[in-house]
């Protein structure tokens, strides 16, 4: 028997981690039987497990210049940063910088 809690947690993980795999098997099992059936009907499917994350959004900022600024900052920031600024659009000053937690990077 597991004396601390420590052990005992670790050993609820392991135990947990065994379950998941028995689980998971029996599912696949079920999934496999009919992606035969359905592939015998002409269909053709095959399983494919997704990797949530794995994706860049489109709007991560990238490390280059803001094309308005014409300079980097730490942390990075690019052109939909000066939308407030209207269809006058400017570099940011020292200050307008300091406001928005960036720092100009040479």
């Amino acid at each position: 028997m597991a004396s601390t809690a420590l052990d005992q947690l670790k050993s609820l993980d392991s135990q947990r981690a065994k379950i998941l795999d028995n689980a998971k098997s029996e599912a696949m099992g079920k999934v496999q039987g009919a992606l035969v059936d359905l592939n015998a009907l002409g269909f053709s499917y095959v399983i494919a497990e997704s990797r949530k994350g794995a994706k860049r959004s489109a709007r991560d900022r990238k490390d280059e210049p803001c094309p308005v600024c014409k300079f980097k900052t730490s942390p990075p920031h690019d052109g939909r940063r000066h939308r407030a600024q209207g269809s006058k659009k400017k570099a940011f000053t020292s200050a307008e910088l300091a406001q928005f937690g960036l720092a100009k990077v040479d």
